[in-house]
């Protein structure tokens, strides 16, 4: 167990519990503690300092194997009937601590609780399929070692507003507890659980040498991502992780640099040895069809970063969590890393691997690419400095 997770189950095991943020979808901060360790200190703080909906978060398959039912919805909510434990009004905080850990209880059944009752039950789906505060609490709580059932509740202010994240954070300094996003709580997931796993190898003759081609079950983002190896020997493996790019690489499109970088990648790994990552996540993150959207503000005059910008995305939205896995997978570790981008190489470094050195990978320029290059120059940092000298782009 890393030092967070440790600290977390540490302050779970005193009694406090945690708040996590949502600070891109909700908007909102909870707190967040094992159900199974839920008493009437923690019940009564929750209604106190919390004031949302308290609430009983365990797995959604789960819940209903054990006979537990949901209530109807009209926007996709993932209610499950409330419920109490006991013979009490389950009202109270002793009561509702109560209730909290009975759930928790995973031999019990839906028969043991009265409904409706006072607390309210939520499925959790896996984190890797939705990544909200039912999802990251459950988590959290069963890397921490614990049943994978939390008790979470929204934080309000004073006036009853759940979107004030300053409020959020002033109180979790006021009663020294850990804060953390759901995007922290997504990075420990990825580095604590294996769910990218080998399926098959098989040989790949290519005009670069022979190499084995291997592919994956994948239970954290459900894509067909590859690799193509080439073996080692005793020493570290050269590794490029390639995002997918269909019109580069299979389409020979002279707009950027992708195809000829996968070559060049390709050729430098067949007479070294190490593993190519071939990730499906086409136009940086946005998908095939966006992409050629991007193109059409391109070909208006925008650049690479503005086109993604006008069509409502990110810059750049790859995620080199699958990558992290895919190298677990495989056994490796420490790597030779063959890129240009420093965001690459820090989300790789964050998850985990050990980056002995980084070797810059050069596509081809052309007079359709060279605009592009530079602005992933100037607008993502990537390094590009001895490609671009002489073209505007040497001081970048």
């Amino acid at each position: 167990m890393d030092d967070v997770l440790e600290a977390v189950r540490s302050e779970f095991l005193k009694g406090k519990p945690v708040v996590i943020l949502d600070e891109n979808r909700e908007v909102e901060g909870d707190f967040v503690f094992p159900a199974e360790l839920m008493g009437e200190r923690q019940a009564n703080l929750f209604v106190k300092e919390g004031k949302g909906l308290f609430c009983v978060v365990g797995p959604e398959e789960e819940l209903l194997e054990r006979g537990f039912f949901k209530l109807s919805t009209n926007y996709g909510a993932n209610y499950f009937v409330p419920v109490d434990f006991g013979d009490g009004t389950g009202v109270s905080a002793a009561e509702r601590a109560t209730t909290c850990r009975k759930v928790a209880e995973r031999r019990l059944t839906i028969s043991s609780f009265k409904y409706p009752g006072h607390v309210m039950v939520i499925g959790a789906k896996r984190l890797s399929v939705r990544r909200g505060h039912s999802e990251a609490s459950t988590a959290l709580v069963e890397m921490c070692g614990f049943s994978p059932y939390s008790a979470i509740v929204e934080i309000l202010n004073e006036e009853g507003n759940s979107h004030d994240l300053e409020h959020v954070r002033r109180l979790a300094r006021e009663k020294n507890l850990v804060l953390l996003s759901i995007e922290d709580v997504w990075r420990l997931y990825v580095k604590h659980k294996q769910l990218i796993r080998v399926k098959a190898r098989a040989k790949l003759p290519t005009e670069f040498g022979t190499f084995e081609i291997v592919s994956f079950e994948n239970e954290l983002d459900f894509k067909e991502h590859f690799a193509v190896v080439k073996d080692w020997g005793t020493g570290v493996p050269l590794v490029r992780v390639h995002s997918e790019c269909v019109t580069g690489d299979c389409l020979s499109s002279l707009r950027c640099d992708c195809g000829s970088q996968l070559s060049r990648a390709l050729k430098e790994i067949g007479e070294r040895g190490g593993v190519l990552i071939y990730l499906r996540q086409e136009g940086r993150g946005i998908g095939l069809s966006e992409k050629i959207c991007a193109y059409q503000l391109q070909d208006g005059g925008l650049d690479t970063y503005e086109a993604n910008v006008v069509l409502g995305h990110k810059p750049d939205e790859r995620d080199y969590a699958a990558a992290y896995q895919i190298l677990k997978a495989l056994g490796i570790e420490r790597i030779v890393l063959l890129t240009n981008n420093p965001d690459k190489e820090r989300q790789l470094s964050e998850y985990g691997i050990e980056i002995v050195k980084t070797e810059r990978l050069f596509g081809r320029v052309t007079p359709y690419n060279e605009k592009y290059l530079l602005a992933k120059a100037a607008r993502l940092r990537h390094r590009l400095e001895e490609l671009l000298r002489g073209k505007g782009g040497s001081s970048s």
